[in-house]
């Protein structure tokens, strides 16, 4: 939290969350340059604004996708958890991702998803009905969401039970076209379920956003209006599975129910961010970053959980939400899929690029708003002409600084530059229009125009030293929540502290402190330094090594 003046108004409470990873693998380069990257930024930036940010997600362990791949590659569902968290662990860390938190689904926490639903089922809020679902005679067992496959009915593409990972639309399991595989052979069989009948609450659904005065991007918002253009859908809450928290709503002798995973993720976020804070005063305003494919929970079963949670007095608030969606990340024109095996692992591009480098570039092709590719040759060229090169001409050139201070007022021209990125990063990190793509641009111009300014410098020119002076020193905030290893070595190139504290919390530089002249004279040229991992531990110092590993 950040330090407040005595009578000053409390910090501006904001909570940020990720999507949480499904603990089939280890994140790859489609989650790190979408939700996760994108949350962190966002969250790094609104600690230099001097909010109180709480940072936090989980592992998502209840999908049936954990099943289905632990099948696949001949390993128990345990297991491929338990690797799963140790390489995200890893990536998150390797990649700067200073979340306050994240874990796994505890004991503590399935009692408190089971008490959320147990207690909304008891007011009345979900209906039993029949729905006909796979059944594995074999297994003795039905099959829903992840082994459910066919063809979207809206839009043909390939699809799971679930929302539809082309289009964004929801699909009942028997709404699906059949196709010709293991699962599609199976009979379906008649079982009742509790469900979420959304067209129940449609009056509560329209008139949030009817009052809500938060923009989507295009893409949430074409799915919020074709979506309302037709009756809701009803969304099974439980499913006669044995994955996932179990129920026991219609008795001992009935067949075991489980929470779906999908209506779960909303509890888990009220669940994990109260615990970030330790609290559950909640928050003026939340920001959740997902992929589009996620964007119909968000928008209609999160949101009526969320309302229904508020009306029955259970401990959620009802904060100002963005949900910021991004299309998805191509992998030379494939779509990254853990499940499918099209990926580029997060850990190893990390590795290989350097933690700066693949912040910068993931953000710079960042799909925001309609989908980017990833191609390794071009990755190289971009970083090396937007980040390397203008990183090595100022280096060169700072080092024939070293010992100069700032004398003196910039000259009018350096004003003005300094005015211009500062106005361009602030306009990246509004929440009200964030982009991390603006950000990583506003992010290669400052070092473009600081490069080549740098080349012509008249070194006898004391308002041209204060300038460039200033200008780099602007970078220790600006370029923070992009590249904080970079912000980092500006601040000890001055000779101030940077990374962490004693306590172990990021030492966060704040944005209303950026006029001020640089501390101190420059006394380093160090812009490109490395961090041992161990510099790389998260904001809270809290150890992310999973049990049992």
């Amino acid at each position: 939290m950040p330090d407040r003046e005595p009578g000053s108004q409390p910090a501006r409470r904001v909570n940020v969350t990720f999507s949480p990873p499904t603990p089939n693998g280890d994140l790859h380069l489609g989650h790190l340059a979408g939700p996760v990257l994108n949350s962190d930024i966002c969250a790094r930036s609104q600690k230099i604004l001097g909010s109180d940010v709480a940072f936090g997600t989980s592992t998502d362990d209840n999908q049936t996708y954990v099943v289905t791949t632990a099948a696949r590659i001949g390993v128990t569902p345990e297991d491929l958890i338990q690797r799963a968290l140790a390489e995200m662990t890893d990536s998150l860390q390797l990649g700067g991702i200073a979340v306050d938190l994240f874990e796994r689904p505890d004991a503590d926490y399935e009692r408190f998803v089971r008490s959320f639903f147990t207690t909304l089922w008891q007011k009345g809020a979900f209906d039993q009905r029949e729905v006909y679902l796979p059944y594995d005679d074999e297994a003795g067992a039905y099959r829903a969401e992840a082994f459910v496959t066919g063809r979207c009915p809206t839009c043909l593409a390939h699809a799971r039970a679930g929302v539809c990972e082309t289009c964004g639309l929801y699909n009942l399991p028997q709404a699906l076209l059949p196709m010709v595989d293991d699962i599609g052979r199976l009979p379906r069989r008649p079982v009742r379920i509790w469900t979420l009948d959304l067209e129940r609450y449609r009056a509560m659904i329209e008139a949030w956003y009817e009052r809500s005065d938060v923009a989507m991007r295009p893409d949430l918002e074409r799915v919020v209006r074709e979506t309302l253009r037709d009756r809701l859908p009803y969304i099974p809450i439980t499913y006669p599975i044995d994955w996932g928290i179990a129920v026991d709503w219609d008795g001992p002798d009935a067949p075991p129910q489980t929470i779906n995973a999908w209506p779960e993720i909303y509890v888990g976020h009220v669940y994990w961010l109260n615990q970030a804070r330790a609290d559950t005063r909640g928050c003026d305003e939340l920001v959740q970053f997902i992929g589009i494919d996620n964007g119909f929970y968000n928008a209609f079963v999160y949101l009526t959980l969320s309302l229904l949670g508020s009306e029955h007095g259970l401990p959620v608030t009802l904060p100002k939400t963005r949900t910021l969606t991004n299309q998805y990340y191509l992998l030379e024109g494939r779509k990254f899929s853990t499940s499918k095996g099209d990926v580029l692992w997060a850990g190893d591009y990390l590795r290989s690029a350097g933690r700066d480098r693949a912040r910068f570039l993931l953000a710079l092709t960042s799909p925001e708003v309609q989908k980017a590719e990833f191609v390794e040759s071009v990755a190289a060229d971009t970083l090396a002409s937007l980040f390397d090169q203008p990183v090595t001409t100022i280096e060169a050139a700072l080092g024939l600084l070293v010992g100069c201070e700032v004398g003196g007022l910039p000259s009018k021209w350096w004003q003005r530059a300094i005015d211009a990125s500062v106005r361009r990063f602030e306009a990246a990190y509004d929440l009200a229009h964030f982009s991390v793509r603006g950000a990583a641009e506003a992010l290669a111009l400052h070092l473009e125009v600081l490069a080549l300014r740098l080349e012509t410098l008249d070194i006898n020119d004391p308002a041209e030293i204060s300038g460039v002076l200033t200008f780099l020193w602007t970078l220790r905030t600006l370029a923070w929540p992009v590249t904080p290893d970079l912000a980092d070595n500006v601040a000890r190139c001055f000779g101030q502290p940077a990374g962490q504290d004693p306590a172990g919390q990021d030492i966060v530089p704040l944005l209303d402190e950026i006029g001020r002249t640089p501390p101190g004279p420059l006394c380093s040229a160090e812009l490109t330094r490395h961090q041992t991992l161990a510099d790389h531990a998260f904001a809270t110092g809290r150890s992310l090594a999973p049990s049992g590993i």
